[in-house]
């Protein structure tokens, strides 16, 4: 991660303040996060993630433009769920958070599909516990998801699509990122519609900064930027 941040182009300090605060904002949210709604908690749990969003463009002229300016959407859709999602108390922000991770989920596979490679016997049996993973958590969830079924479902399909795309890329790093990040919405859903998850908020916070952070990191990397 740090060669990523360190391109002797003029740009550094800009890459490190920009690492560094997605990382505090990162750690100061987990902190609090099982504290009520506040606007520094939600404004904390989106900088996390929005404050890596700059990162890919300004890689612009040094590597391909489509691919880093879809990364940087996919990254901003994210932090857009995360502040849907922070708000909480209503039922129409929790609808408003998927619908974006969904679209940012797209942006991940505009960069991801034209760079894919033919997978390694590792990489297949990870697609295919994954596979095992997903369709058994919407079988188990769906009698419980009443008016979210469709929804949920659609979103379960496009971040297992992100996800096999991801384990088909040239680095292993992706692939576990986007695992993880599965995982992570796999315990919001089952939490929220099956049952209660014991260490829901580090459990599921942890595993989707580290894996968002995965993501881009390799994805950067790959794009030499």
């Amino acid at each position: 991660m740090l060669d990523l941040l360190t391109q002797n182009d003029g740009l550094d300090g800009l890459r490190i303040t920009l690492a560094g605060l997605s990382l505090a904002a990162a750690i100061a949210y987990q902190l609090i996060e099982s504290r009520q709604t506040s606007a520094i908690r939600t404004a904390l749990k989106t900088v996390s993630i929005s404050a890596l969003a700059p990162l890919p463009l300004l890689g612009i002229g040094a590597g391909p433009m489509v691919a880093l300016v879809a990364l940087a959407l996919a990254l901003a859709f994210g932090s857009a769920g995360d502040y849907f999602l922070a708000l909480k108390g209503d039922a129409k922000n929790f609808k408003r958070g998927v619908a974006a991770f969904l679209v940012g989920h797209i942006f991940y596979l505009i960069v991801m599909v034209p760079r894919l490679v033919a997978p390694s016997p590792t990489q297949i049996a990870c697609m295919i516990a994954l596979a095992v993973f997903a369709i058994g958590t919407c079988v188990w969830i769906a009698p419980k998801l009443g008016a979210y079924k469709k929804p949920i479902w659609a979103y379960m399909g496009v971040i297992s699509l992100m996800a096999l795309a991801a384990l088909a890329m040239p680095t292993l790093t992706t692939g576990i990122g986007a695992m993880l990040f599965v995982f992570s919405d796999a315990v919001i859903v089952v939490n929220q519609f099956a049952r209660p998850v014991p260490y829901r908020g580090p459990i599921v916070w942890i595993t989707y900064y580290v894996g968002q952070v995965m993501i881009v990191a390799s994805l950067l990397a790959l794009l030499a930027v």
